[in-house]
């Protein structure tokens, strides 16, 4: 948390239960199912020195083609991605990884994803997909 928003003093869990309209909405707009992620969404929400809002933080896990692509993501209070890295994985592909691909998030809201050009391997896509599931869960349930 604190690599993305270094200047955060404090965080707040948040846990949100999905109803089923919501999840259906959420598996429709994401264009796939929640595989895993039918209950409850969790996110935190991080605070500055005034205690006012500084944005968010979201940790996602996707299927890789050898295993599971851990990443964490913040945006800020407008929706913006300010912040990507890859905490784990075991996958041989590396193109996930390197911090260009990763940078063609950063700025972009969920509204922009869908335009964002890259080299499509099964990591770049399950970092795209984990992205948008996320971001669409957060916009639907708020």
């Amino acid at each position: 948390m604190m690599r993305i928003f270094p200047e955060a003093k404090d965080y707040k869990t948040i846990t949100k239960k999905i109803p089923a309209e919501d999840l259906k909405v959420i598996e429709e707009k994401a264009g796939a199912l929640l595989p895993g992620q039918k209950d409850a969404f969790q996110y935190y929400e991080l605070f500055g020195e005034d205690n006012a809002s500084l944005g968010y933080i979201f940790a996602s896990t996707q299927k890789g083609e050898y295993g599971a692509i851990e990443f964490v993501f913040g945006v800020d209070t407008k929706g913006e991605i300010i912040g990507i890295y890859v905490q784990r994985s075991r996958e041989r592909d590396k193109e996930f990884k390197k911090q260009e691909f990763l940078d063609l998030f950063i700025g972009k809201t969920i509204n922009k994803l869908d335009n964002i050009e890259y080299v499509e391997t099964v990591g770049t896509q399950a970092v795209f997909y984990g992205l948008k599931k996320e971001l669409t869960a957060f916009q639907v349930l708020k």
